[in-house]
């Protein structure tokens, strides 16, 4: 056993209150200034008045503390069961601003509950997407996100008091902010890393506050305890042009949201107990429509969106412990401090070049994270060719040199926001590349063994295109029939109602079958890790299990929500028997 699976606390044991409450406010003061600083920066770039961006900060912390508490659930399709804390989106930054300047308040409101929904098309169509909306194109969309804020971190140095501009005490105050979180990001034991942005948020505002760059006024006049004036906007259903233009660039962003929450929801999973479990991709679905309803929630109290933080997992590996009453409490921490006045006028008072130098350092880490995304799996040539030009097409038309001006206006707003340009422009690559690899062998067959005749003749077929002699074509065959039988076994419902899709593809000398099916009560991938520990008396049972581990290179079992991938990869003319 790891040392990392070595609990304290599975996901579903239950620590003390007391310890519970401990280590939920731990977090909650380690993430609520990032939560209050995102919705702020929103605020102040926009022009709001005091009171509506103290409403946006109050509607976040509300949001996200109940999005917590979503997470930690199982309500349907809603949440994932696991220990992910929730808090405002740093992607959504640039896109806010534009609606917040173009149509106020309620054109926000209106595009963040919209877009919210785009997780459940997500989830819905997870399997369907895979090929196309992969983690190279959400890296992508990362790392233009970033270069998106950037130009808003630049602006906001030179935002400060009239007596301050041209002083060398601002420059200095931004150092003295980015300099403590590079530092203790570099050099830092991994616990005292995940305090590196509030320690220099501190020595930042401590810096800025002995040239006299802090105003505490209304934080010495904010009451601990109380209600922020009401300043709900309300939805706006005019769908004006503008809502159509930005409307892509949320629902792009929002997916790529899905795709960093599913990541955290497989790094969660694997952390959560101390015996390996397989990954259960419908808790994963379950983790991404809570962050959609999070998000609809925050939009319908009139702030910005939100997502799981991956800072979640960090402390769980810290501190050893899973435990889902740890969330309860530190969800409801979240939204005790949206109660508190004064700690919304005191994150109120951070100048903004702190402010300034602690979202550098996120983007910094967003941009770092898509790097990694793209550079996850091993990318073929036509995928390389379809997210670099993304890439560079949203450079491209950020920076208004594709011949913008050519467009009627509308889509120059479109166009204008790389994010939204050169996301779409990888995914359409994408999809067009997925057309040229798409099955011309498959077929859909009731789930029974006498579909083996149908089967048996797609795989002849497939089998002649490709030249193969007949012991090859017998091995895949049986592979082919193992699957099925695999399946039958273990279906959960409906079992004569059930219906296989099976597809075959070839690629670089390997071939891999693909069944989608109805659900099934067993996953076949963590089985076959497991087949060691079969004993004799269950012989009978796993038999088809065994062929298929004897048979395969590879085998991938993806469960979601109602329907099943099973993927089978074999070379056709290897040996017998595991190498």
């Amino acid at each position: 056993m790891s040392k990392e699976n070595q609990l304290r606390y599975e996901r579903d044991e239950k620590p003390s209150h007391l310890l519970s409450a401990g280590l939920g406010l731990q977090v909650t003061i380690m993430i609520v200034t990032g939560i209050m600083i995102t919705p702020l920066i929103v605020g102040r770039e926009a022009g709001l008045p005091e009171g509506q961006i103290s409403w946006l900060v109050f509607g976040a912390l509300l949001a996200c503390g109940f999005s917590t508490w979503l997470q930690i659930s199982r309500i349907g399709i809603i949440g994932g069961r696991y220990l992910l804390f929730v808090g405002s989106n740093v992607a959504f930054i640039t896109v806010a601003i534009s609606a917040l300047e173009l149509g106020g308040t309620s054109l926000l409101l209106t595009l963040v509950t919209i877009a919210s929904l785009a997780t459940f098309i997500f989830t819905s169509q997870m399997g369907a997407m895979r090929k196309i909306l992969t983690p190279a194109v959400g890296g992508v969309v990362l790392m233009l996100m970033a270069l998106n804020v950037a130009p808003v971190v630049w602006s906001m140095l030179k935002k400060v008091p009239q007596n301050f501009i041209g002083d060398i005490s601002v420059p200095y105050t931004f150092l003295a902010t980015l300099v403590p979180i590079l530092l203790i990001s570099i050099y830092g034991k991994k616990i005292f890393r995940l305090w590196a942005p509030l320690v220099g948020i501190f020595v930042g505002t401590a810096y800025a506050y002995s040239f006299g760059l802090v105003d505490l006024t209304k934080f010495n006049n904010a009451v601990w305890v109380g209600l922020p004036e009401f300043h709900w906007p309300g939805l706006t259903l005019n769908f004006s042009e503008d809502f159509w233009a930005l409307l892509p660039a949320f629902i792009l962003i929002t997916f790529v949201g899905c795709i960093e929450t599913y990541a955290d929801g497989i790094s969660v999973q694997k952390h959560s107990f101390r015996r390996t479990q397989p990954i259960n991709f419908s808790s994963i679905q379950g983790a991404i429509n809570a962050d959609g309803v999070g998000s609809f929630i925050a939009g319908i109290i009139g702030s910005v969106p939100n997502t799981v933080y991956s800072m979640s997992i960090g402390v769980m590996e810290i501190t050893r412990v899973a435990a889902l009453r740890v969330g309860v409490w530190g969800g409801l921490f979240i939204i005790l401090f949206g109660f508190s006045p004064k700690l919304v006028a005191l994150i109120s008072s951070i100048p903004n070049p702190v402010a300034a130098g602690y979202i550098l350092v996120i983007i910094i880490m967003l941009f770092g994270h898509g790097l990694e995304m793209v550079n996850e799996s091993k990318l073929t040539s036509e995928a390389l060719l379809a997210v670099c030009f993304g890439f560079f097409a949203g450079v491209g038309f950020q920076g208004g040199f594709l011949f913008n001006e050519v467009f009627p206006e509308g889509v120059q707003v479109f166009l204008s926001n790389g994010t939204t340009s050169g996301g779409i422009s990888a995914v359409l690559i994408m999809y067009l590349l997925s057309l040229k690899r798409r099955s011309k062998f498959n077929i859909s067959v009731p789930l029974k063994v006498s579909s083996l005749v149908k089967i048996k003749d797609l795989i002849s077929r497939f089998s002649i295109k490709h030249q193969w002699d007949s012991s090859e074509e017998n091995r895949l065959m049986l592979i082919a029939e193992e699957g099925l039988n695999f399946l039958i076994q273990n279906q959960v419902k409906n079992k004569e109602k059930n219906y296989i899709h099976i597809k075959l593809f070839q690629e670089a000398g390997n071939v891999e079958l693909e069944f989608i099916s109805a659900p099934t009560g067993v996953n076949a991938e963590s089985a076959a890790v497991a087949l060691k520990d079969i004993g004799e008396i269950d012989f009978d049972k796993k038999l088809s299990l065994k062929l298929l581990y004897g048979l395969t290179n590879e085998i991938k079992h993806l469960q979601y929500h109602g329907i099943d991938y099973l993927f089978l990869k074999v070379d056709p003319t290897m040996k017998l028997g595991k190498q």
